[in-house]
């Protein structure tokens, strides 16, 4: 599978029938500030229909679904939709878990924190069909930024997977399948890392990039799946070396 997947990164699909299970979301105490917690949307269950038109904006559900109808009802059953309303914290910064969001519906506002644990400044907004919070797993890092929805938005309405279902050596998803998502994650990250490196060229980081090995064995294979795994952590690390430059270096940030 190809996944056809190129949207912007931030830290920051078509189903049928199914009844996805429950996946726990793990938040941090809230800072001292007005905010209403995540939740599960009930109507995953029931609203089958509603369900099939969100996830039929983001490329990589729709390349799921269209290619293999069994791994398509697996997707399904661990995707839990996620709705949250204006001012509500998704990620915050610190946090260490291992979920990762498609948004669907609504926009979201990434913030830096302060030393109090108060979101500061809007560093980028995440649109429908993004993902994000795959940075810090790929590098075993806390989430680098604070994400919420933006207070202009009616609600937003989520896409949750855990990212080790993808990454585990026991994965219950297919090859194709495994190797779609880490096309997804190679080509968003390599995409945000071309804006930085346009934006605030660095000789050294730049070098760096040139050295990220590209696979040239054969296709649909157990190797170019571990070749794609490495390169996806590669481009990772060199976005957050970019990304911890100082602002005024490398322009608007750009997380994952």
């Amino acid at each position: 599978m190809s996944s056809g997947f190129l949207h912007r990164t931030s830290e920051q699909g078509l189903f049928g029938g199914g009844n996805p299970g429950n996946v726990r979301a793990r938040m941090r105490p809230p800072y001292t500030g007005k905010r209403r917690d995540m939740k599960h949307a009930q109507w995953q269950e029931s609203d089958h229909a509603r369900v099939e038109a969100l996830l039929s904006g983001v490329p990589f559900f729709n390349e799921v679904a269209r290619d293999d109808a069994d791994q398509r009802a697996l997707l399904l059953a661990r995707t839990e939709i996620i709705e949250a309303g204006p001012g509500d914290r998704v990620i915050r910064a610190g946090e260490v878990e291992s979920s990762l969001y498609f948004l669907l519906r609504g926009q979201l506002v990434v913030q830096g924190e302060s030393a109090d644990g108060a979101p500061s400044a809007v560093l980028y907004y995440v649109s429908p069909g993004e993902v994000f919070g795959t940075l810090s797993m790929l590098l075993g890092t806390a989430r680098s930024a604070t994400i919420r929805v933006a207070d202009a938005a009616r609600e937003a309405v989520m896409a949750k997977l855990e990212f080790t279902d993808f990454d585990r050596p026991d994965s219950p998803y297919t090859l194709a399948t495994r190797l779609a998502f880490f096309h997804m994650l190679v080509h968003q990250i390599r995409w945000a890392v071309e804006v930085q490196r346009m934006q605030a060229p660095d000789q050294e980081l730049v070098a760096a990039l040139r050295k990220v090995p590209i696979f040239t064995g054969p296709k649909d294979s157990d190797e170019e799946l571990a070749a794609l795994k490495t390169q996806a952590r590669e481009l990772a690390g060199l976005l957050y070396r970019w990304n911890t430059k100082p602002p005024s270096a490398t322009g608007n940030a750009q997380l994952t």
